[in-house]
C-alpha cells in the first residue's frame, strides 16, 4: 500500500473535493482519482459516492471506517519520523509547563549537568493540556505535566511525583489582601486574570465555579505567569494558580482556599507507551525520578 494514497484519502475525507485535494498536494486530479481506486481495490469496498444532482461527494460507511484507521496510521507515521529525528540528533525533547519549569526544573537541570547530559536536552514550553497532545504526536519525548486528576490514558504512562493545592492571588491593594484564607464563593463579583485554555488550571477553576454556581468575569487570559502576576499587582483582577507559584513580591498576596474537596495540582512524569527509551533518555528519566520524587 502507498502511504501517499492514504494521505490523499485522508485529505479528501476533509475537503470532499478532488480538485481541491489535488491543489493541496500540487498533483493532478487523476493522481487523486487513481489513489482512491487503488484503495478501493485494496479493501474491496466503495469509499465515496458522487451525488451528481447536488454536486456532492458522499463518504460511504466503508470510507468512514477507513478514515479512522488512516488517521491513526498517518499520526503514528508522523510520530515515528519525529522520534527517529530526535534519535539521529542524539537529543531528547522535554515538555515543560512554565510553572513546573520554574519550580522543579532548576534542581533537575543541576543533576543533569552533573551527569553531563543537560546539553542533550531540548525543552518544549506550553500549558499541560497542549503538551499532553504534543507528547502524543511525538513533538516531545517526555513531559512534566500538571493535572487535576491522576493521568490515565491508553497512549501515555504517568508517574506522579507531587501534589499541591490551588491558591488565590490578589493585589496588595485589594480589600481581600488583609485576609489569609477565603472561600471560593466570596469571589463571585471579582474580575479574573487567568491562564488560557492550554493550561490545566482552567479545569480546576471551572470545577470550582460550577460548584459555587457562578459565571466568572474573566477579563484577560495569558500564557505567562509573570504577565498574570503583573496584572494582578495592578489590581486588574485576581487569579487562580497552583500553590507552587513562587511570587517573591510585595505587591501580590497569596490566599488559601477554605473550600472542602478542593481540586489539587498533580505533577507527573509522562511518556508515550509506544516510545522506546534510549540509554540516554533512560538516564534522564532516572534523574527526574530521583530528583522529583525525593
Amino acid at each position: 500500500m502507498n502511504i501517499n494514497d492514504l494521505d490523499y484519502f485522508n485529505q479528501l475525507i476533509k475537503r470532499k473535493n478532488f480538485s481541491k485535494v489535488a491543489a493541496d498536494f500540487n498533483v493532478t486530479q487523476p493522481t487523486i482519482t487513481m489513489a482512491i481506486k487503488r484503495l478501493e481495490r485494496e479493501f474491496n469496498a466503495t469509499l465515496f459516492l458522487r451525488d451528481r444532482v447536488h454536486n456532492e461527494l458522499i463518504v460511504t460507511p466503508s470510507g468512514e471506517q477507513l478514515a479512522v484507521h488512516a488517521q491513526t496510521i498517518l499520526n503514528e507515521l508522523q510520530v515515528a519520523h519525529r522520534e527517529l529525528s530526535h534519535l539521529a540528533d542524539q537529543h531528547m525533547v522535554l515538555g515543560l509547563p512554565p510553572i513546573i519549569e520554574t519550580y522543579y526544573f532548576p534542581k533537575v537541570a543541576a543533576q543533569l549537568q552533573q551527569q553531563g547530559i543537560l546539553e542533550n536536552i531540548q525543552t518544549l514550553a506550553g500549558g499541560s493540556v497542549w503538551l499532553r497532545n504534543a507528547l502524543r504526536d511525538g513533538q516531545a519525548d517526555v513531559a512534566l505535566l500538571g493535572s487535576t486528576e491522576p493521568l490515565a490514558y491508553r497512549t501515555l504512562v504517568a508517574e506522579e511525583f507531587d501534589r499541591q493545592p490551588f491558591n488565590i492571588f490578589v493585589s496588595a491593594q485589594h480589600p481581600l489582601a488583609a485576609r489569609k484564607r477565603i472561600y471560593f464563593s466570596e469571589l463571585k463579583r471579582e474580575k479574573f486574570v487567568l491562564f488560557n485554555s492550554s493550561f490545566v488550571h482552567n479545569t480546576a477553576f471551572n470545577k470550582l465555579t460550577r460548584r459555587n454556581h457562578f459565571r466568572p468575569d474573566v477579563v484577560f487570559q495569558a500564557a505567562d505567569t509573570h504577565v498574570i502576576m503583573n496584572l494582578v499587582a495592578e489590581n486588574v483582577g485576581v487569579t487562580f494558580l497552583t500553590g507552587i507559584v513562587d511570587q517573591h513580591r510585595n505587591d501580590v498576596v497569596r490566599l488559601e482556599l477554605l473550600d472542602d474537596e478542593q481540586p489539587t495540582f498533580i505533577s507527573s512524569i509522562v511518556t508515550r507507551t509506544s516510545h522506546v527509551l534510549t540509554p540516554m533518555q533512560q538516564r534522564v528519566i532516572q534523574v527526574l525520578q530521583g530528583t522529583l520524587e525525593e
